[in-house]
């Protein structure tokens, strides 16, 4: 079984780090973003500036209303740009097992809320749309794609595990078809953010990435 590429290309690249936090999102923070989907809900504060080389700051947090828990991959987030909608779209959690390595995950209990913070580096433009009045800043949307494992049963081995990832070819290759199917995802609305330094309009084209850091076949 191979993995389907990537319905859109990414076009925006972020460097980011992430941990588990015990910063809480700030319900009142105007730049709240909110996504809810099968009893699973995202919160989180994101910025309203994307500057290539600054960091880029989001505090999330995930809440398990069902009654049985779930489970994040502790990844790097990937970023993916739509041209067509002019959104950036940050995905955590968008994970399947890799052609040897499992990633570590982390369980969020019933009823549990679990925090997280994020920061990101641009390391290359970001396509933006332009605009004939040179007194208008550019802008693009920001959105949040959270992945997460509904059952965890068959991952138990990969739960709250010390180690970032394990490295295991046959179990690898064990799981990637039942990762994909067990897979489920929220995304929240999207805000603008305004994009400064280095960037360029869809007439110069997009620059398109390397393959994949986990793609098979």
């Amino acid at each position: 079984m191979k993995r389907k590429p990537a319905a859109i290309a990414a076009a925006a690249f972020l460097v980011f780090s992430a941990c588990a936090s015990s910063d809480k999102v700030d319900m009142a923070e105007p730049r709240r973003v909110v996504g809810t989907e099968s009893a699973v809900r995202i919160d989180a504060q994101i910025t309203d500036e994307l500057r290539p080389g600054s960091p880029v700051g989001i505090t999330y947090q995930i809440t398990n209303q069902r009654e049985t828990a779930i489970a994040v991959a502790d990844i790097l987030p990937e970023t993916t740009f739509d041209a067509e909608s002019g959104t950036v779209t940050v995905g955590i959690g968008s994970e399947v097992p890799g052609q040897t390595t499992l990633p570590r995950l982390i369980r969020i209990a019933p009823g549990q809320t679990k925090s997280f913070t994020t920061s990101a580096s641009i390391a290359r433009a970001i396509p933006v749309r332009p605009t004939t009045d040179p007194r208008v800043q550019p802008r693009t949307l920001l959105r949040l794609k959270v992945n997460f494992l509904g059952d965890t049963q068959p991952f138990a081995e990969l739960i709250d595990i010390p180690e970032k990832m394990v490295v295991d070819a046959k179990r690898a290759d064990e799981l990637f078809p039942i990762w994909l199917e067990r897979n489920e995802v929220v995304y929240t609305n999207a805000v603008p953010v305004k994009v400064t330094g280095r960037a360029f309009g869809e007439e110069s084209g997009i620059e398109r990435p390397a393959a994949g850091r986990r793609r098979r076949g």
